[in-house]
């Protein structure tokens, strides 16, 4: 199970000794630079709080959820897996991109326009107890609280389920939808449940997701 919280806090930390170590660097005395520009401040007299005191130098630190870091995190979740083979991170958008579209995968060179609203993230592949190997593709969302912001994410996978319900049911491939942070409320859980009429796609946290594996290695 992954713990989102200090997984997001060792980054932190990590950010913040970089900071520490290369505030020199052409990289932060820029992030400085057009932060004093834009607030009418001195840099030498800010570039040397920052190089004086941590709690001051932790706003220039980069933010943790602006490195993918939720994806980050599950992609190490997966790949710690003993069964999974052939574990990608896919392209998010631009022709290398793959949607799942009335149950079709297609590469976002297929679109000359109306693309799905999202991309699939992650695939891979497990062996099952008879020797077949099955093809799992998998979105990931995580929303950590309610907002107008948070909703319209919701909506987005919402639409992908809408969009990839239908169509073929090949035997050999999963879609995933792994819901994550504390926006997913069971009620959410639910109404995206409900949207869904394929057998081989399936909503689920983070947390289920090996549950979920381990049963379809006993198909």
């Amino acid at each position: 199970m992954i713990d989102w919280e200090k997984a997001l806090q060792e980054q932190v930390k990590k950010n913040l000794l970089e900071c520490e170590k290369k505030l020199d660097n052409k990289e932060y005395r820029t992030k400085i630079e057009k932060w004093c520009r834009k607030f009418g401040f001195d840099f030498a007299t800010i570039f040397a709080k920052a190089k004086g005191y941590q709690y001051f130098r932790a706003f220039f630190a980069k933010d943790p959820k602006k490195q993918n870091i939720y994806e980050k995190i599950l992609t190490e979740h997966i790949t710690s897996f003993p069964f999974v083979s052939n574990f990608q991170k896919l392209s998010s958008g631009g022709k290398n991109a793959l949607y799942i579209d009335r149950g079709v995968l297609r590469k976002g060179s297929e679109y000359p326009h109306n693309k799905p609203a999202k991309s699939v993230d992650f695939s891979w592949t497990i062996k099952n107890d008879k020797g077949e190997v099955i093809n799992l593709y998998a979105f990931h969302k995580y929303i950590e609280e309610s907002g107008g912001a948070q909703d319209n994410q919701f909506k987005e996978i919402k639409h992908c389920i809408e969009v990839g319900r239908n169509g073929s049911q090949e035997v050999n491939r999963r879609v995933i939808f792994i819901c994550d942070g504390a926006y997913f409320t069971d009620k959410k859980v639910k109404e995206l449940k409900n949207l869904i009429s394929n057998w081989n796609c399936v909503v689920l946290s983070s947390k289920d997701l090996e549950k979920y594996l381990r049963k379809v290695l006993k198909k």
